[in-house]
């Protein structure tokens, strides 16, 4: 086979395009002069999921320098519970031959831990992990002063020792430290703490360029957590927050509105409360604090019963009236309302668009 007479750029750009994994295998094996290219996208990002195509890719990499040396992104989401040390292990060794990798994702079995992070020279942008938060995940950090984008799946304590029933869901008492210094990550722009506790996400936010942050209220800590966030260098722009205080319709929208004016996106999702027609109502002049925001979703697990369209588009108008500068605002029913300058019109529900 002939290689077209064009530029190493357009060609890459034109494997890169190609999202069968299948067909840039076939290109890599069609001509020597295609393999170096076709290969290096198809290493380019790596998503492991099962233990079919895990352990041979492992296997694989490992036994080959170069080849691990392309990987910029991967990822190991395995839902199977017991991988077992050896398999560990083969990860260990591949990770510390990803010297160029800058997008780590690990979502597995909880005895898979920070220490298979020990002694690998990439350095991260995009880091995300189920490892608990604790001060193994924090020696981790430590080294990697270039992630931008963070998300810990893991929770700060053990998920057994957390008070959870139909009303209410508190935290430990006694959370695991996270002793994070103030110099660590210094480019921390995006945070996601899916299960942190206040103590936590004040370490990761206090004295960084947060501007975009999602993270749970847990009952009885709620404004704790949101004082963390005026802690950030920068104005908290986009702000996603999963509520587990019965009592949060009453106050939760004028709380962030006070501490953060100039958000510009806003998504809030209330579990363990309901939200009536009549609250949605009355939460409108807590919206007067904000100056910029633009995208406003307001969900929650439960609500007394269906809204009609037409008091939908009442409850968007009111809003808009305390908060002229809303575009879109997604109420707990589901649906998408975007204002076109002379009214609100409703786009259908959110899993539609």
């Amino acid at each position: 086979m002939t290689v077209p007479p064009l530029p190493r750029e357009i060609v890459h750009l034109i494997f890169s395009s190609v999202e069968s994994k299948a067909d840039l295998l076939n290109s890599a094996l069609s001509s020597k002069a295609l393999h170096s290219m076709a290969t290096s996208v198809l290493y380019r990002s790596l998503n492991l999921k099962t233990s079919r195509e895990s352990i041979p890719c492992l296997r694989t990499l490992s036994r080959n320098l170069r080849l691990s040396t392309l990987v910029r992104s991967f990822e190991i989401h395995w839902t199977w519970t017991t991988p077992t040390a050896n398999l560990h292990q083969l990860v260990h060794r591949v990770l510390r031959q990803m010297t160029a990798l800058v997008s780590l994702s690990i979502e597995v079995h909880p005895n898979f831990h920070p220490w298979n992070l020990q002694n690998c020279t990439f350095s991260l942008d995009r880091f995300s992990s189920s490892f608990r938060c604790d001060s193994s995940l924090v020696e981790f950090l430590e080294r990697q002063p270039n992630i931008e984008d963070l998300t810990l799946r893991g929770f700060n304590s053990d998920p057994s020792d957390f008070s959870f029933n139909s009303s209410s869901f508190n935290l430990n008492p006694n959370p695991t430290p996270f002793p994070i210094s103030s110099t660590a990550l210094p480019k921390l722009s995006r945070l996601r703490a899916i299960h942190a506790g206040p103590d936590t996400v004040l370490r990761l936010i206090d004295g960084r360029p947060l501007t975009q942050v999602s993270m749970p209220l847990y009952a009885e800590c709620v404004h704790r957590s949101l004082d963390a966030l005026q802690l950030s260098t920068r104005h908290i722009e986009r702000l996603n927050v999963i509520s587990f205080d019965p009592d949060a319709p009453e106050y939760l929208l004028g709380e962030i509105s006070r501490r953060l004016p100039d958000l510009e996106a806003l998504h809030i999702v209330i579990l363990l409360a309901q939200c009536s027609e009549a609250a949605l109502i009355k939460s409108s002049p807590a919206l007067r604090n904000f100056r910029s925001l633009q995208y406003l979703t307001y969900m929650s697990a439960t609500h007394t019963g269906p809204i009609s369209q037409e008091n939908e588009a009442k409850i968007a108008t009111e809003w808009h009236k305390s908060c002229p500068t809303l575009k879109t605002i997604i109420l707990p029913m589901g649906k998408v309302w975007f204002y076109d300058n002379t009214k609100w019109s409703c786009l259908g529900d959110q899993e539609e668009l």
